[in-house]
């Protein structure tokens, strides 16, 4: 089958790469490191014998990339289903709600993904089985003086994946939330916490087994589903006064 991995070159985006691959799947992978995306799709055709495209393309420059994307799926076949492990955070990103940050921030987390999946949703619609897959965060369980626009973006995000799932019931598109916690990647590397990171060939291992299976929302790891809960239900008394 044939998958796009829209933020394909680092952390659950390459690890999404590697376990499709490892699993036959042809795929055409997104990233703005052109350098690293080329060698990664080299070898990971060389490696699994899958067809693997590289389209290096900067989402904060635009759409226009999603044309050469389906021009690949075309020479391919056709698109299966599409993957957003895509996002960015920002030191500054705090309740000053810088105008210029806050509209990168949403671009690359929620404007971005909503763009390509207009784009796709209409070929997905006319395959046999087809799946979209969104990665949310913690952070936008609850707004918090940290993170302002980047959880405010995952949120939206998470509400427009309900919203699609909803409206694609009644299709053979399936479509998938996943809500992740601190992941050992790059982004967190520094990241002084408590709580377990989770690892991101794990996760895309939990991918690759869900993709025709109806899951929606999805906690990774798992143990964050009951904390979520809890952090829903705290008292605003108590959690004005919370640091995390």
């Amino acid at each position: 089958m044939i998958y796009a991995i829209i933020g394909a070159s680092a952390g659950v985006g390459r690890a999404l790469a590697s376990q499709f691959a490892l699993e036959g799947h042809d795929l055409i992978l997104v990233s703005s490191d052109e350098r690293d995306l080329r060698a990664l799709a080299s070898d990971l055709s060389l490696r699994h014998r899958s067809r693997v495209a590289a389209v290096a393309a900067d989402v904060m420059d635009g759409d226009g990339y999603l044309d050469r994307v389906a021009e690949v799926a075309r020479g391919f076949g056709a698109l299966d289903g599409v993957l957003f492990p895509l996002g960015a955070t920002a030191e500054a990103d705090d309740a000053r709600l810088d105008p210029a940050l806050v509209a990168a921030l949403t671009r690359i987390n929620y404007e971005a993904v909503v763009s390509a999946i207009s784009r796709f949703l209409p070929e997905l619609r006319r395959r046999p089985r087809a799946t979209v897959v969104g990665f949310g965060s913690v952070a936008a369980l609850r707004g918090r003086g940290r993170n302002v626009a980047y959880a405010a973006a995952k949120r939206a995000l998470q509400s427009a994946f309900e919203s699609l799932r909803h409206a694609c019931a009644d299709s053979e598109i399936l479509v998938q939330f996943y809500v992740l916690g601190y992941m050992d990647t790059e982004q967190a590397r520094g990241l002084s916490t408590r709580i377990p990171k989770g690892d991101p060939m794990a996760i895309s291992r939990k991918v690759c087994r869900n993709l025709h299976r109806d899951v929606g929302l999805v906690y990774y790891p798992q143990f964050w589903s009951p904390i979520a809960g809890a952090v829903r239900l705290v008292p605003w008394a108590i959690f004005k006064r919370m640091r995390f």
